[in-house]
């Protein structure tokens, strides 16, 4: 679904900046004093005040309004640097942004700052306020903001993100940028393309470091690119490319500058309307509603790091849906900013010689839980679909070139429900035998040792509730680092020259083969007995037939041929007899598939 787009500035940042500008020339001084019609004009932004009232400034009244007067050649962070007052309190605040024919006006009510000094402001807040805009894409938006505030708002270090460069060569440290801000929420009204709501936000320890181009000008290139992208299209031209080219390095290298803290955002709900297709008037506009009772990220999360979603509802088009959580730990695009940053400092290339490997990120923990989807039948007339997840959790250990060195993943609970429909022969079989739904769970847990240079699969399993589970383990010997190697060449004679030393498998039946053994015997009009009888027949001859005479081909037909009689727990064991495992090298040379059972050492059992 795609919706227009706002085009607004991030609300904490449109909040903070607003702030900082405001009192960008804060005066210092024991006077208190009043200013009207206070007006800072930074071309596409403009920030009004009808009344200032101030107390307890260093600088008498003339002094103060100097500092706020942006074009006497003195830079922002200059003026900040002077200002000390008690309190500057303003009943409104207008902030203006405009960029071609976008618009936005933002205004904050009862605004009040306290116990300016240094350039930092100890204390901020504003009982709430009004946001109106429009946009030839967007339309029309309206919204109501309540009350807000924050604590440690720095707003030296603000200006000098907006406004500075970095100097070549230097290594600007990191510095917050407020130490706590708070919203009760917001609601922000679309038009024909939905609403949006927020309930309350907070946040803590946001942080950023000068860089090399100013926060400022990449925000204005942000908005001139947009409003070329409405006015151009899709028309082909090499001078925009070049353009979105570098936009994209500057884009990128806010990675590094800005550092989020931590927070949370309660109660979210977005009702999106997508507009009708083109070309199809009669059509009805597809609305969504999407739900979200609480988004947290950094020390607020269950992991204390990361980002999390909890509580998320969705419905639309006849379906709806329910998520109880999803989160990530450790997940990181550092490496994926990287690669980026570096190919798009190269001149245009062959995407055949691009390693994809480096666009792969930190993966970390992964986890969603509680999944459920309720859905229109795909055949009317039969009963709506029902799909559900437990648990779903992937952990990826250290990366070598991208790949994870050790990987568990986790399925739990996936239920699923059979249907029928035509040219699925399965699925009818499976509703015959009674089965209208898979209860499936699966694991998968390995790891590289680098040291003895094995690949250990420790855990291979996957079931249905009710029906059947099968579980493996196995280890390979010889898995060299060269198995992560960019090199994709290299990494497949890594692969080539693995040799498997274990291999430990279980099958457990808990109903699956009766079911199927019903299904045949009524099938084929015989009972059930006899239909088990011939299964276990041609498990005994057929597999002698085909294994060999061989001791472990008898030991592996007998426990299969006692699982087919009477289906309960088959288990299977097996080594290569030389020392350094069985490769794909032996394998290939055998001219017989029987003669790698003359290789290995068997063990198999039924009960």
């Amino acid at each position: 679904m795609t919706a227009p787009r706002p085009y607004r500035l991030p609300r904490s940042v449109s909040a903070a900046f607003v702030l900082a500008v405001l009192v960008l020339g804060r005066p210092a001084s024991a006077a208190d004093f009043q200013l009207d019609n206070v007006r800072l004009d930074f071309g596409v932004m403009v920030i009004t005040a009808p009344k200032l009232l101030v107390k307890g400034s260093t600088l008498e009244r003339e002094a103060f309004a100097s500092l706020l007067n942006s074009k006497t050649g003195e830079s922002a962070v200059a003026r900040i640097d002077r200002l000390n007052a008690t309190e500057v309190t303003a009943p409104e605040l207008v902030f203006e942004h405009s960029q071609g024919k976008q618009k936005q006006v933002t205004i904050y009510r009862d605004v009040r700052f306290a116990e300016l000094r240094d350039g930092k402001v100890a204390r901020g807040e504003s009982s709430g306020g009004t946001l109106s805009g429009e946009s030839p894409a967007a339309g029309k938006m309206t919204g109501t903001l309540k009350r807000l505030g924050f604590e440690g708002f720095d707003l030296r270090q603000t200006a000098r993100v907006m406004t500075e460069r970095a100097q070549p060569g230097t290594n600007e440290p990191t510095r917050p940028l407020f130490r706590r801000f708070e919203q009760d929420g917001y609601t922000v009204d679309m038009g024909p393309a939905g609403k949006i709501s927020l309930g309350k936000m907070i946040g803590r320890d946001f942080a950023a470091r000068v860089g090399e181009e100013p926060l400022g000008e990449i925000f204005n290139r942000v908005m001139a690119m947009s409003e070329e992208d409405n006015a151009q299209g899709d028309k082909a031209d090499p001078t925009r490319s070049e353009s979105e080219k570098r936009l994209g390095q500057s884009l990128l290298a806010l990675y590094d500058r800005i550092e989020y803290g931590s927070g949370e955002i309660r109660d979210m709900t977005m009702n999106v309307v997508n507009p009708k297709p083109a070309g199809k008037p009669a059509a009805k506009a597809d609305a969504v509603e999407v739900k979200i009772a609480r988004i947290a990220y950094g020390e607020d999360t269950p992991a204390k790091s990361g980002f999390a979603i909890e509580g998320l509802q969705f419905s639309g088009s006849g379906a709806k849906g329910l998520i109880d959580s999803i989160s990530y730990s450790g997940f990181a695009f550092g490496p994926v900013i990287k690669a980026l940053q570096e190919d798009l400092a190269k001149p245009a290339g062959d995407a055949d010689t691009i390693d994809w490997r480096r666009y792969i990120p930190t993966i970390g923990t992964i986890r969603m839980a509680g999944f459920s989807v309720d859905a229109p039948p795909m055949i009317p007339g039969k009963e709506p679909i029902k799909i559900a997840l437990g648990t779903f959790e992937l952990k990826a250990g250290e990366q070598l070139n991208g790949i994870p060195t050790s990987l568990a993943l986790t399925i739990d609970k996936l239920v699923t429900p059979i249907t029928e429909g035509t040219g699925n022969p399965a699925a009818r079989d499976m509703i015959a035998m009674g089965i209208r739904s898979l209860d499936l769970s699966a694991k998968l847990d390995l790891a590289w040792e680098a040291a003895r240079n094995e690949l250990a699969i420790r855990q291979l399993s996957f079931g249905s509730a009710g029906l059947v589970r099968f579980e493996a383990s196995a280890t390979l010997g010889n898995v060299t680092k060269d198995l992560f190697a960019s090199d994709i060449a290299l990494a497949q004679v890594a692969a080539l020259g693995a040799t498997a030393r274990g291999l430990n498998a279980k099958l457990e039946n808990f109903g699956l083969f009766e079911k199927l053994i019903a299904n045949e015997a009524r099938k084929a009009n015989r009972k059930p007995e006899e239909m088990r009888q011939q299964f276990a027949m041609i498990a005994s001859l057929g597999l002698a037939s085909i294994l060999g005479p061989s001791d472990a081909a008898k030991t592996l037909t007998a426990a299969v041929a006692r699982f087919a009689a009477k289906p309960g727990t088959l288990t299977v064991e097996a080594s290569a007899k030389s020392a350094s495992g069985l490769g794909l090298a032996d394998v290939i040379a055998i001219t017989d598939p029987t003669e790698i059972l003359d290789k290995i050492d068997l063990k198999a059992n039924a009960q």
